[in-house]
């Protein structure tokens, strides 16, 4: 029993005449190179409208990420002046706390020094930094000028006192004008 053609192998029915040319090994060659060059560039064809399809979603992509972006750049440019706020309220409280740290220095001194000194004692001048005290003071007697020495003499407050310039009477009913210097450390008071 014969087998129909169609069951077996495709027989192609070509009307046209066959050249010798298509039969040679350099015709065979060209002709699968025609059929291999066909697929090329249909693969190449699809790979490059898939890059061109691929090209719009990278484009929405990088639309999306530069929208993005700009809102973070304006929250981030809207956290820059309160930062810039706080950082000037923050000046301020330091610049703040500093004052009132040395107004409390400058009170507590103010405070041992009207501790110490007799009431036959008032000053003319007095200076108070942070490591010294100068005074120029009137005493109405000699004993009120020793009282304040001997005060100064025993704070602990204070590293040194020096007498400067002792002067006879003075101003007010004042029996001595004098200056004198003190080296403190810190008020601790």
């Amino acid at each position: 029993m014969q087998v129909p053609a169609f069951f077996g192998r495709k027989k192609s029915v070509n009307l046209l005449p066959r050249d010798s040319f298509e039969s040679s090994s350099l015709g065979v060659v060209l002709e699968w190179a025609l059929a291999f060059g066909k697929w090329a560039v249909i693969l190449t064809q699809l790979v490059v409208m898939f890059a061109f399809l691929y090209r719009f979603t990278l484009d929405r992509k990088l639309t999306d990420l530069n929208k993005e972006m700009k809102q973070q750049e304006a929250v981030i440019n809207s956290y820059q002046t309160l930062e810039a706020d706080f950082l000037l309220a923050q000046a301020r409280i330091n610049s703040i706390k500093e004052i009132s740290d040395s107004q409390a220095k400058l009170l507590s001194m103010v405070n041992i020094l009207h501790e110490l000194t007799p009431q036959d004692v008032w000053y003319e001048r007095l200076t108070i930094s942070n490591t010294n005290v100068t005074m120029s003071a009137y005493s109405s007697s000699l004993a009120g000028f020793s009282r304040l020495i001997t005060a100064f003499q025993n704070e602990p407050l204070f590293k040194s006192v020096n007498v400067g310039n002792i002067e006879d009477g003075g101003a007010k009913g004042a029996q001595l004008r004098f200056d004198i210097s003190l080296i403190h450390g810190e008020a601790e008071k």
